[in-house]
């Protein structure tokens, strides 16, 4: 597992550990396990406070200078954000977005509902556009995908 780039050896040494950490987390060795959800208590060093700015130091931190190295796919294959949930990524990909210079183009998705079925008029009741489009689940893009030209697009995969 990698981990960092370019460390101190003291460094390198505390990100092994968190590497273990986080491999037995994965493996589902640490937690108390409770009909099939786990409850994890996270080491103080590891959490970051909630705040603009400490979200901004660990964007800059994961991305140090990222607007001289653009163009540089090496630059994003080295590096990652490990997110709990799809709003904390909306939330890195937005700020992201603010970082980097341009115009932005917004892409919907599309909101219609097939009517080939009879009695369809209960169903649009059921599923309005207005659900279908607040749906935000993995493996499915959002109904707003914010792009700028020359930022790279990354896709999501599951690592289990």
């Amino acid at each position: 597992m990698r981990l960092s780039v370019g460390t101190t050896t003291s460094d390198q040494d505390e990100t092994e550990q968190f590497g273990e950490w986080l491999l037995k987390v994965g493996d589902g060795l640490i937690g108390d396990n409770m009909d099939g959800e786990s409850e994890i208590c996270l080491p103080g060093d590891i959490v970051i406070p909630s705040s603009d700015q400490a979200f901004d130091e660990l964007v800059h931190f994961s991305y140090p200078n990222i607007l001289e190295n653009m163009s540089s796919k090496d630059f994003f294959k080295a590096r990652t954000i490990l997110a709990p949930t799809l709003d904390i990524v909306e939330e890195v990909n937005n700020h992201l977005m603010a970082i980097i210079p341009g115009g932005e183009k917004l892409y919907l998705s599309s909101d219609s509902i097939c009517m080939d079925e009879g009695n369809m008029e209960s169903q649009l009741d059921l599923y309005g556009p207005e659900l279908l489009n607040s749906i935000n689940c993995s493996g499915l893009p959002p109904h707003k995908l914010i792009l700028k030209v020359g930022v790279p697009v990354m896709l999501l995969r599951n690592i289990d």
